[in-house]
């Protein structure tokens, strides 16, 4: 146990000190795939995305670990350390942790028999960046073993609780209109800015909503992030706009979502979408979901309150869930930390998962 737990820290503090930055990922992409096993052959790779995959086996569901390699911007948190029984530094939590565990899980799955489920690796970049930057559409257009996934484990920090589904997150500029005219004489104006701070009114005062999906609850939260207006001091804005970021339950569609944030403003602003990432179908019930929750013991699943790389997988028809050693309460944060033990469980979780003898649903999963 001792070992497992310091190779897991060192294996930890070693992609933490690795410069990762989204859009600085060079160093980092290169040195993950020089520590993925040969048993793993790689089945497609881009830019920004590198999937690999076991000789299969046709009686063998797949089980793909998903883990991304980029992280927030520093915040005098590198190079990182391990004290008191913890990996501290840049992504420790998000996601450097989960990457190693899948990593080292990997490795050591090649020097052993093979278990119930065959095991793939996806490592990908630019995930802490807006949708658009998203690698994962390509990868699913032009991987064809990606689709024989039984079960996607993204390794997001859940300290170590499985968080099904996600919100969907839309962000959303909207344009106001008025008329710009000196200060000093603002009856000859119309101000855009005036319009702006009425036509957000309700969408401030708009309460969050508790939605249950599959015996989950989310929270549907809407949020004004940005208000900006003015070109000088001395002139009344022709024209303002705010920012909005909706986050929505799985039981609505893209469209739907647009819809209810258009049905609360006023008539004649202007909607742009400046990014919209669809929620993730729940999955709570399928066997190796059973599986997992009996390899790690828990009686329940949880709502993922965030939008993750689940919504991928499920908008292709492929079972997902959240499943990771670090704590979303560190997540970038300057003290970003993740607890050895932590890495630890989560890799036995895994392992025995992916290792047991018996079957899918003959042994409580």
């Amino acid at each position: 146990m001792r070992a497992l737990a310091d190779r897991l820290a060192a294996r930890t503090l070693e992609l933490v000190d690795i410069p990762s930055e989204s859009g600085d990922e060079a160093r980092i992409r290169e040195r993950l795939l020089e520590l993925v096993p040969p048993s793993l052959a790689l089945e497609y790779r881009s830019d920004d995305a590198a999937f690999f995959v076991p000789a299969r086996r046709t009686d063998a569901p797949l089980v793909t670990l998903v883990g991304h390699y980029d992280t927030v911007p520093a915040q005098g948190n590198l190079p990182g350390r391990i004290a008191d029984g913890r990996v501290h530094g840049l992504g420790a939590s998000d996601m450097k942790g989960g990457l190693a565990v899948a990593l080292e899980l990997v490795r050591d799955l090649a020097e052993v028999p093979h278990g119930r489920a065959d095991v793939a690796l996806l490592l990908f970049g630019k995930e802490e960046l807006p949708y658009e930057h998203d690698p994962l559409p390509e990868l699913f257009a032009r991987s064809r073993a990606i689709h024989e996934t039984a079960l996607a484990i993204v390794l997001e920090p859940t300290a170590g609780r499985i968080q099904a589904g996600c919100l969907g997150n839309l962000i959303a500029r909207l344009v106001f209109h008025g008329r710009s005219g000196h200060s000093a004489r603002p009856w000859l104006a119309d101000s855009a800015l005036a319009r702006a701070v009425e036509g957000i009114r309700p969408l401030l005062a708009h309460p969050s909503r508790e939605v249950v999906v599959e015996g989950l609850t989310f929270v549907e939260v809407l949020a004004v992030t940005r208000l900006q207006a003015g070109i000088a001091d001395n002139v009344i804005p022709g024209e303002a706009s705010a920012t909005v970021n909706f986050r929505y339950a799985p039981n609505r569609s893209p469209t739907e979502a647009e819809a209810a944030l258009r049905a609360l403003l006023p008539d004649g602003v202007e909607v742009e979408v400046a990014s919209h990432a669809p929620a993730g179908r729940v999955t709570v019930a399928s066997p190796l979901v059973l599986a997992l929750r009996a390899a790690a013991g828990l009686a329940e699943v949880e709502p993922k309150q965030a939008w993750t790389n689940v919504a991928d997988f499920t908008a292709h028809g492929i079972d997902a869930v959240n499943f990771g050693p670090g704590d979303p309460a560190f997540a970038h944060r300057r003290d970003e930390q993740v607890e050895v033990a932590a890495l630890v469980r989560c890799y036995e979780v895994l392992r025995e998962l992916v290792t047991a003898s018996a079957p899918i649903g003959e042994d409580g999963g």
